[in-house]
């Protein structure tokens, strides 16, 4: 590996490999942990590279007194940077996989983003709840799905079962004031009913249960034929289910929607486009991919309670960046936000044409 001057101000690996792969974010932290065996299982998958990115700041001193000691531990953080990159890079070749590396000094979004010009995909961890959860899932996670130049995938905290006699599925993500989603949420249509086995829990609607299914989030206003091609790529590769979801509150006061009971309106006819929109988007998959168990649902109520209470059961949520209708500002207001805080399964955010 390149010995770079541990003052160099941008990278101390080496980094001549530019071949497009799996791009992943690392700090050292259980977050980043999981993004690594994320973007390794994606690399042996697809037979991708990987290029694995650390990166650290410069401390700033303010009095000379205090330079030498700095200086010290500035040469402790690179070094501590470089063996963890090292380390990571010698399991990603015990796999099998090619793998570059780069230890950046800097912002970690600014230099992530950089780095996703040249990639297929970035990992990158969310990490747990707390009080500064919202900060750093802002400063990192969020910045590259509302900004990356390849799809984005944000891999959460690892869940484990509560302890009971059933098979629960994991709380939403909420802050610790919030006790659940408070939002109603009923399935209004389906294509047609489920075919595959699928584990029953029991704190989980029959409706909202979308155990090993592959979810992507369908905007009936928005023609993103990339987002649903990369969740149907992903559905072939693991071999999982695909289930098309879009959610529209029909009968919400304060939304675009008219009061249905006020306005003598019938809820079919309320439904229609989109319910026409998700089997046409299914019928292009299951003819472009026929290996695939595709199905939809269109649900009554709010699209970020939708996509996050799938998140509790589904292998995979999938979102675009932008949006109309039922998915408008997608990771650009309160709905990415509540999707990618509260989300408990991974969520791939795929930058959509014009972003």
């Amino acid at each position: 590996m390149d010995s770079s001057p541990a003052h160099d101000d941008s990278s101390h690996e080496q980094d001549t490999d530019r071949d497009p792969g799996v791009l992943v974010g690392l700090d050292g932290s259980a977050a980043s942990e999981r993004a690594f065996r994320a973007g390794l299982r994606i690399a042996q998958q697809r037979g991708l590279p990987m290029r694995l990115v650390g990166t650290f700041p410069r401390p700033v001193v303010t009095d000379a007194y205090y330079v030498p000691t700095m200086e010290e531990y500035f040469e402790t953080v690179v070094q501590e940077v470089h063996k963890m990159l090292r380390g990571y890079a010698a399991q990603a070749e015990k796999s099998g996989v090619t793998v570059t590396t780069r230890a950046v000094q800097g912002d970690p979004s600014s230099a992530l983003l950089a780095e996703t010009r040249s990639a297929q995909v970035v990992v990158v961890g969310k990490r747990g709840r707390n009080r500064f959860a919202g900060r750093v899932l802002g400063s990192v996670s969020a910045k590259l799905a509302a900004h990356a130049h390849c799809p984005t995938l944000v891999v959460p905290e690892k869940w484990h079962n509560e302890s009971s006699t059933e098979l629960l599925a994991p709380a939403q993500d909420l802050p610790s004031e919030k006790s659940g989603a408070a939002e109603p949420l009923r399935q209004v249509e389906e294509s047609h009913p489920r075919s595959h086995e699928r584990r029953h829990f029991a704190n989980v609607t029959r409706d909202l249960n979308f155990d090993s299914e592959i979810v992507v989030g369908i905007d009936v206003e928005t023609e993103a034929q990339e987002v649903l091609t990369l969740a149907a790529q992903a559905a072939s590769l693991l071999q999982n289910p695909l289930t098309l979801v879009s959610a529209a509150p029909l009968n919400a006061r304060g939304h675009w929607y008219p009061n249905t009971v006020e306005h003598n309106l019938e809820i079919p006819n309320l439904r229609r486009p989109y319910t026409e929109h998700l089997q046409q988007s299914a019928d292009r998959v299951s003819a472009e991919f026929p290996e695939l168990t595709v199905r939809w649902q269109f649900f009554d109520g709010s699209p970020a309670g939708v996509l996050s209470e799938a998140s509790r059961t589904a292998a995979l949520v999938v979102l675009g960046t932008r949006g109309h209708g039922g998915f408008s500002g997608l990771l650009l207001g309160s709905v990415s936000q509540a999707v990618l805080n509260r989300a408990v399964c991974p969520v791939l955010v795929v930058p959509t044409r014009g972003h």
